[in-house]
């Protein structure tokens, strides 16, 4: 970049090593020297430079041309010696050096202006995508809100799921129980039905006894009344021995029935207690089953929540493959990943999603069917029980016409005669039950612990 004419060399050798190999220019000075008589002051000076340059390389001083600028410069040579250079410019190839800096500097200037406007939009560029980046933090933001809203659900969710699940298994334990009980009241009821048909086979033989005594007073009666001038006192005799026999058999006959009554009524007693505890579990079972029916409606209402989620879950999805399907910049690959990764954790929790209402799904249906076969199992129990209070009905009502029979009995014995025919007529018993027909009420009960399931079962079935 520097022309000369005419250069003054200065060579010095130095055995001293360089600390540092730098590069081949050290130092440059430039001294310009003005064109009004001042030039003396300033060729004094460089007089003394050049005096002082002199002494220091050990050189004789000599004059330098007028009107000339010098500048020295320092600098190493490979073979480890320093070297001093010397070089003289006229005034005219400064201002011509001058005047190319002064271009140079312009053209620099012109350079940094267009970069500083590149620069502006570059900035702006910036701000942009810093603004785009915000706003997709932003989003970011909300998702994860979203996404720990949704765990936050499917946290309580499952809670609801381990509560259902425990509430299931203590409803079929209650049921376990009520079916071993009721499996004993079957039991009980089987051991009542044999002793009343033994007992009821005990009476058809005391009665057939009873008639068989009934034709031996008739045939006594006809003998006495054949005889009764002739054997009056005999006839009074057997008439008394007989009549001492029967009030033997019928005290003992009363004192068996009033034995046998009082175990029937102490069974019929156990078995009414044993249907009231029955029932009453029945209605802990039908208050459960409808607790259980208002916990499926809730699992419902979850599950459609669930499934709204999961349809703003897919929207949500879509929105950011389209945003992913477009252009991608250099710019956006970070944004990018990031919507590819919540992507992806939005396709994982759609998929747990899906699989947690699925799996509710089987659940809801299985309990469904579970209550269902309760229901059936419990109406079976009803009518059981039904049929157990018509035979407690039916055996009250044999209880009754026994003692009706022996309150006859009572009051015909309460009335002797002394009159021998008078008492073989009041012998006589009441004709046998097996030629009648029976009459029995049929108990009358308003109480149906099942209504209410039934109806919500009917509506299952409508809806």
């Amino acid at each position: 970049m520097l022309r000369s004419t005419s250069t003054v060399t200065l060579l010095s050798g130095g055995g001293a090593r360089a600390p540092s190999r730098r590069a081949n220019v050290c130092r440059l000075r430039l001294t310009i020297p003005p064109e009004s008589p001042t030039s003396e002051s300033g060729e004094k000076k460089v007089g003394r430079k050049e005096q002082h340059l002199d002494l220091s390389n050990g050189e004789p001083t000599r004059k330098l041309p007028q009107g000339v600028v010098y500048g020295v410069v320092r600098r190493s040579d490979p073979n480890e010696q320093k070297e001093m250079v010397v070089y003289g410019w006229s005034t005219n190839q400064l201002k011509e050096e001058m005047n190319y800096i002064r271009d140079v500097r312009a053209t620099l200037e012109k350079v940094r202006k267009r970069m500083y406007g590149d620069y502006d939009e570059m900035r702006q560029k910036i701000r942009q995508l810093t603004q785009e980046l915000s706003a997709s933090q932003a989003r970011q933001e909300y998702l994860e809100n979203h996404v720990q809203a949704q765990s936050s659900a499917l946290d309580s969710f499952n809670a609801t799921n381990s509560a259902l699940t425990s509430d299931s298994i203590g409803l079929q334990k209650t049921l376990v129980d009520v079916t071993l009980e009721n499996s004993s009241i079957k039991d009980q009821m089987r051991d009542l039905q044999q002793t009343y048909e033994a007992s009821m086979g005990q009476l058809r033989e005391k009665q057939r006894q009873l008639e068989v005594a009934q034709v031996e007073n008739q045939l006594l009666k006809m003998k006495v009344e054949s005889s009764q001038e002739a054997n009056a006192e005999v006839m009074r005799e057997m008439t008394k021995r007989l009549y001492n026999q029967y009030e033997e058999k019928l005290q003992e006959e009363r004192q068996n029935h009033s034995a046998e009554m009082e175990a029937l009524l102490e069974e019929t007693k156990n078995f009414l207690k044993a249907i009231e505890e029955a029932n009453k579990k029945m209605e802990a079972a039908e208050i459960s089953l409808e607790e259980k029916d208002q916990r499926i409606g809730e699992l419902d209402r979850l599950i459609e929540r669930m499934e709204k989620e999961r349809h703003q879950l897919q929207l949500q999805l879509l929105d950011h493959e389209t945003e992913m399907s477009g252009e991608i910049m250099d710019s956006d690959k970070e944004r990018y990943q990031q919507l590819e990764e919540a992507s992806a954790s939005l396709r994982e929790r759609i998929r747990h999603l899906d699989d947690m209402v699925h799996c509710q799904q089987k659940k809801v249906k299985q309990m469904v069917e579970e209550i269902e076969s309760l229901k059936k199992k419990m109406q079976q129990k009803q009518l059981l029980i039904l049929q157990l209070l018509e035979k407690i009905s039916f055996l009250e009502g044999e209880n009754n016409e026994l003692q009706s029979r022996l309150d006859y009995l009572i009051e015909i014995q309460a009335k002797p005669e002394v009159e021998t025919r008078e008492i073989g007529v009041g012998c006589d018993l009441l004709p046998s039950p097996t030629g009648r027909t029976r009459e029995i009420s049929m108990p009358s009960r308003n109480y149906t612990p099942y209504t209410r399931v039934l109806e919500l079962t009917m509506k299952k079935t409508l809806t």
